[in-house]
């Protein structure tokens, strides 16, 4: 590379670097600042004004604009004892995310004209996640440039109650807490001191009445399937395949006649062959 081109190039990143921290510089000469330190709570919302003043005219009406709130302590309302009435305390917190609101801010008036400074408002609500309690803001481009340094506000209204009592145990092991800060309404639990014997000086507890048995009565009554009728013991205890249920007299009537032809069919065929051989 020629020597020229080198010291055109050089050149042209220190202009840049130059209108770079310049800029950058001169938006962070640029300032915002707070109507009022305290905000009272009115109609769920705490309403914000500050005024914003940038070094030069934007090139453009509306600059998005970043509002960091970074809560650094709580007003806290809770029920001690030996109080009725709930208390207030600031609680400090540390290291806290900042909340966020991005907003469009208008730089010009109805003519289209645009200035340097302008007065802008805003409500944060309880439902963004703000409660009554001190933060730091910070005004940010939304290139992150910022604008000014850090302000202090005061969100001032009541946060919900938060019952911190302590639980009373006595000597007659009954629990008493009042529900809520209205005395009005009172909840006492204790033990059952019902002379009625269903209860022992140990703790234990002794049962009344009848109730029905685990296993009922009928259940160990036989079913028809299980009342088998078994046959009575007696003689040698063997029997004939086919004819273990024939009376033994029927067994012996049947038999005769049929030895009887056996033994006709046997002397036939023993003449019949005595005279062949003759």
């Amino acid at each position: 590379m020629k020597l020229g081109a080198k010291v055109t190039a050089l050149f042209a990143l220190v202009v840049f670097a130059a209108v770079f921290f310049v800029s950058s510089d001169a938006l962070a000469g640029g300032r915002f600042t707070l109507k009022s330190g305290e905000v009272a709570e009115q109609s769920g919302a705490w309403h914000v004004f500050v005024t914003i003043e940038l070094p030069k005219p934007p090139p453009i009406p509306h600059q998005t604009m970043r509002f960091l709130f970074t809560k650094t302590a709580v007003y806290e309302r809770s029920l001690i004892d030996n109080h009725d009435a709930p208390v207030t305390n600031v609680t400090v917190l540390q290291n806290q995310s900042p909340s966020v609101e991005s907003l469009d801010v208008d730089f010009s008036n109805a003519s289209g004209k645009i200035f340097t400074t302008t007065r802008f408002d805003f409500g944060l609500t309880r439902d963004r996640g703000y409660e009554a309690g001190e933060y730091t803001v910070q005004l940010r481009t939304s290139d992150g440039v910022e604008i000014g340094g850090r302000a202090n506000i005061k969100l001032k209204g009541d946060n919900p109650v938060v019952d911190r009592r302590a639980m009373n145990f006595n000597k007659d092991n009954k629990i008493k807490k009042i529900e809520g800060h209205d005395a009005g309404a009172k909840q006492v639990a204790q033990n059952d001191d019902t002379p009625n014997g269903n209860a022992g000086g140990n703790g234990e507890v002794t049962a009344t009445g009848t109730a029905q048995p685990f296993i009922p009565a009928d259940a160990y009554n036989k079913t028809p399937e299980e009342n088998i009728q078994v046959k009575p013991k007696g003689g040698c205890g063997c029997s004939v395949p086919g004819m273990s249920d024939v009376p033994l007299g029927g067994g012996l009537a049947l038999l005769l006649p049929l030895g009887a032809i056996g033994i006709a069919i046997a002397r036939r065929r023993q003449r019949t062959a005595e005279q062949k051989s003759a």
